[in-house]
């Protein structure tokens, strides 16, 4: 008697009921680090000097916030990724990368201030900022 031929099951990851938080020291020393980041920023001689920080900080706050969103694709696995409210499946009370990605930003902003022209680069920035971020999450939703 031959048996019904059964399709392979996808493996199971069990994640534990709890994850540790975020320890309470990390965000006001973002913080602190942000306020002196941006500070310094502001006290640099030139307008190359800032554009090339800005730029640097520009290229850290978007490869932190494409990190932070492959992180939360993986750990949301089969599902979906609401637009609105964020990942159902959140494993810390505040993603740091997500945190300090924002920070970069905000740095890259502050130094493109001296920029002639600079709000066209601030757009730029968020916009260079903000899509791959979404690009990812929509491939993710648009697979599960």
């Amino acid at each position: 008697m031959s048996h019904p031929h059964l399709d392979p099951m996808r493996p199971v990851r069990l994640a534990p009921d709890e994850w540790p938080s975020t320890p309470a020291w990390k965000v006001p020393a973002l913080m602190a680090v942000s306020a002196v980041a941006a500070a310094s920023t502001l006290a640099l001689p030139n307008i190359a000097a800032r554009a090339s920080v800005a730029a640097v900080a520009l290229i850290v706050a978007v490869v932190l916030a494409v990190a932070s969103v492959r992180r939360a694709v993986r750990e949301s696995g089969d599902q979906r990724i609401s637009w609105l409210r964020g990942p159902a499946v959140r494993r810390r009370d505040v993603d740091l990368l997500q945190s300090c990605s924002g920070s970069a930003l905000f740095v890259g902003a502050l130094a493109l201030n001296a920029v002639p022209g600079w709000y066209w680069w601030v757009t730029a920035a968020l916009v260079a900022w903000v899509l791959p971020p979404l690009v990812l999450q929509a491939r993710h939703n648009r697979r599960v």
